[in-house]
């Protein structure tokens, strides 16, 4: 098995980040990660909270 975990996740990290740059560039790479972190961090913050979205995913799942 896979003894060090960072390491793992900080080289698909910079592969993913690499790729990214070469392919869209530096500022669009840069707006990629600034949504993404901020996506994780909405994730966590209705993760503590506990918030139900349950609701939310019923208007979805609505069949007319």
């Amino acid at each position: 098995m896979i003894k060090n975990n960072k390491m793992v996740i900080g080289g698909i990290s910079g592969l993913v980040f690499a790729t990214l740059w070469m392919t869209i560039g530096f500022p669009k790479t840069i707006f990629v990660l600034l949504i993404t972190v901020i996506a994780a961090w909405i994730g966590y913050l209705l993760d503590s909270y506990h918030v139900d979205l349950s609701r939310i995913t019923d208007i979805f799942n609505q069949k007319n």
